[in-house]
């Protein structure tokens, strides 16, 4: 039994239950959802402008609504960590319907806080790389981008406290994993962009060809 078989077998013993809402669905339901769920959520694949010299283009799958906002919320602070199986099907439709991706050589994720992750019990973007990956025969890098600072939560701060506060964040520990790919960076929600820029700039540092980055909503769409 592999990670997520065991972790799924865990917390939803029945299959046929939709992730969001708990009710009955059929054993292929789409991204594990019901109907009633799946029609709440509005699919974009939109390409954002991210402002960074270190991506090449980012994308989002998801327009940011309330809805989404709790879901995500939800899967991040409540321990609902079986939500990386929706999240990562609605991740995985981008990545086959977007022609950016089509040359990817490997997948990371922008990481929380080693503390963070003792505490919450799993990083919620981990997850749902390792679950792409594994879908689509994909290689993940999984702990060699690293989070160095235990920063503040970006969004209670202005864009100029949140690029002072990311700086110098990540580091790389291998380079040789990341020289001469094209990476697909994943996150959960894409705001200003600082994160992803910071990011973005470390692997491009450590050999990277190229890095796209993916994420399932954004609230610069609002």
């Amino acid at each position: 039994m592999g990670l997520f078989d065991g972790l799924n077998s865990l917390l939803f013993p029945d299959n046929n239950i939709c992730l969001f809402c708990r009710e009955k669905i059929e054993v292929d339901a789409p991204y594990f959802l019901c109907q009633d769920c799946i029609d709440k959520l509005k699919f974009l694949n939109k390409e954002i402008n991210i402002d960074s010299p270190y991506i090449e283009s980012g994308i989002y799958s998801l327009f940011f609504n309330e809805y989404v906002r709790e879901k995500i919320y939800k899967y991040k602070y409540y321990r609902c960590s079986y939500l990386y199986k929706t999240f990562g099907e609605i991740l995985k439709q981008s990545i086959e319907s977007v022609e950016l991706f089509k040359n990817i050589d490997i997948i990371t994720y922008v990481p929380i806080h080693r503390k963070r992750k003792a505490q919450r019990g799993f990083d919620q973007s981990e997850l749902v790389a390792q679950y792409i990956g594994q879908s689509l025969d994909i290689k993940v890098s999984v702990g060699n981008l690293v989070r160095t600072k235990n920063t503040m939560a970006q969004n209670k701060l202005s864009r100029s406290r949140r690029l002072e506060n990311i700086s110098g964040a990540f580091k790389i520990k291998y380079e040789d994993e990341f020289f001469d790919k094209e990476i697909l960076l994943i996150d959960d929600i894409i705001t200003t962009g600082v994160t992803l820029n910071e990011c973005g700039k470390v692997l491009l540092e450590s050999g990277g060809k190229k890095v796209y980055a993916l994420a399932i909503t954004s609230g610069k769409n609002r």
